[in-house]
């Protein structure tokens, strides 16, 4: 299981743990299953991420660097390790924002490759 931001959540997932609104509102208890309406309430109510059974954000990572070009994704890599280069990249954060940025760059390269 594993925490995983709200735009790579499908519907069929099942919680693993409580999804809340900002307000601390549960909006869907542990062990239910997402359905699309689920997806859309959560947005609604500003939830940005959920906790998920059998999926990680490495998981998600590692599906989505699999699916992308090589070079693509080893250039959107080296992109953003400059970008990131006077940060401690071991800390939580600046990891989780180096990754996000890695595959926002990315996304920038293969809309500029079309």
């Amino acid at each position: 299981m594993g925490t995983i931001n709200i735009e790579n959540i499908e519907p069929g997932m099942v919680l693993a743990g409580d999804a809340k609104a900002r307000n601390g509102r549960v909006l869907l208890r542990a062990g239910k299953t997402i359905t699309e309406k689920h997806i859309e309430t959560f947005k609604a109510w500003g939830v940005t991420e959920a906790d998920v059974e059998g999926i990680t954000k490495e998981d998600l990572a590692a599906s989505a660097a699999a699916q992308a070009d090589p070079k693509l994704f080893e250039k959107a890599e080296r992109m953003t390790r400059a970008r990131f280069r006077h940060t401690d990249p071991n800390h939580p954060f600046v990891d989780e924002l180096q990754r996000l940025c890695t595959f926002r760059a990315l996304k920038m390269l293969n809309g500029a490759g079309s």
